[in-house]
């Protein structure tokens, strides 16, 4: 579990940022260099990485276990997605999360792994990956077959390998609350995009990444685990992590918003018992700090929301009515159960190695019911 320590050192990452901001508004550096240590302290707040790196050299075998994957890297360049045509193609265990049944289920998939990283932040390195999914549909906004797969840097996380599904889980969590939010007819819809966990099953030490669709296009963060906002301060991303926190009937915050537009990836959750959903759950430290730092804007007034020191003026996006017809939002109750589960961390995970029950029936196979070791 994420220590108050590690909000403490949050909380004066984002004081330098103001402080930086002064600086530059007082003369006192040049834009260049505002723009350069803004994006190594949004670097070493958010994880993210917005600095382009010198190019280097690196080579993989194709058998490399997890720590090749991500020990020993060079700087790395933002790339898009290679040419997969003459990339050899691996076996591997696809394991994908139901939120309904809180089950496992998992099949046999082909893929191809790119070699070289195209991005790594302060916990992951992230690799762009082709992946055939029969009778894929397409969704606008996301490449058909294009992947990125992401790999902890910490070591002990791919020795446990439970870290990659609890953060599957969380994702799947927060998605739900984004299903909920549309369902107010907010004036842009927001989305997380479905992750799953791959079993490199033809590599050493069967090595698990987390997976998701690749979207193209420009990368934003929103807000943090601890009171990070963007300058941008977007009022979509802003009101719907204040509506988790309302809807869940105040047991549980969706925050660290960020993505393209607004389909989004890697969210925190912040459980008031401060259990479960990862390292970054800071508890109601984290709570806490949003609910400062948040200023309601018109999407919080029109989903009648508490209103948190609401802004002056109504600008940015705003809805067509000012508020909506409803009295209040429902208390979101399935997913309560859900997350009641995982921070109590007895949410059952899928064993490895493949020990699965067969329904020859089904191309797809369900995992058997246990604890991970």
């Amino acid at each position: 579990m994420a220590t108050i320590k590690d909000g403490v050192e949050h909380d004066t990452k984002w004081c330098n940022l103001q402080n930086l901001k002064k600086l530059l508004t007082d003369g006192l550096i040049t834009q260049t260099e505002y723009s350069m240590r803004r994006n190594q302290l949004i670097d070493e707040l958010t994880g993210t990485s917005l600095t382009t790196l010198a190019a280097s050299q690196y080579k993989r075998r194709r058998g490399s276990s997890a720590s090749d994957m991500v020990q020993n890297l060079p700087a790395i360049i933002p790339k898009p997605p290679p040419d997969f045509t003459d990339f050899p193609a691996e076996k591997s265990i696809k394991y994908v999360y139901d939120l309904k049944t809180r089950e496992w289920t998992s099949k046999e998939v082909n893929l191809k792994l790119d070699t070289v990283p195209f991005s790594r932040g302060s916990l992951r390195v992230v690799y762009h990956m082709e992946m055939e999914e029969p009778g894929e549909i397409e969704v606008a906004g996301e490449a058909k077959n294009r992947y990125v797969a992401k790999i902890s840097m910490n070591p002990s996380d791919n020795k446990n390998k439970k870290v990659y599904f609890r953060d599957v889980e969380t994702q799947t969590i927060a998605k739900y609350y984004a299903e909920k939010f549309n369902q107010y007819h907010p004036p842009k819809k927001v989305d997380f995009i479905k992750a799953c966990v791959l079993e490199l099953i033809q590599r050493e030490g069967n090595p698990i990444v987390g997976v998701e669709k690749f979207i193209p296009g420009p990368y934003r963060k929103h807000n943090s685990n601890f009171g990070y906002v963007s300058d941008e301060e977007r009022n979509t991303p802003q009101a719907f992590s204040h509506f988790s926190w309302e809807a869940s009937d105040h047991t549980l915050l969706v925050c660290d918003i960020q993505g393209v537009g607004d389909l989004y990836t890697d969210p925190q959750i912040h459980h008031i018992s401060g259990e479960g959903f990862g390292k970054g759950n800071l508890g109601m430290a984290g709570i806490s700090k949003f609910l400062q730092k948040h200023r309601c804007n018109a999407i919080c007034r029109y989903l009648k929301l508490p209103q948190l020191n609401a802004k002056v003026s109504d600008i940015g996006t705003i809805p067509t009515t000012r508020l909506m017809a409803l009295n209040n939002i429902q208390i979101v109750t399935m997913v309560q159960q859900a997350g009641a589960q995982l921070h109590s961390q007895t949410a059952v995970l899928p064993v490895l190695k493949r020990q699965v029950v067969v329904d020859n029936s089904k191309e797809e196979t369900r995992c058997n019911r246990c604890t991970v070791i």
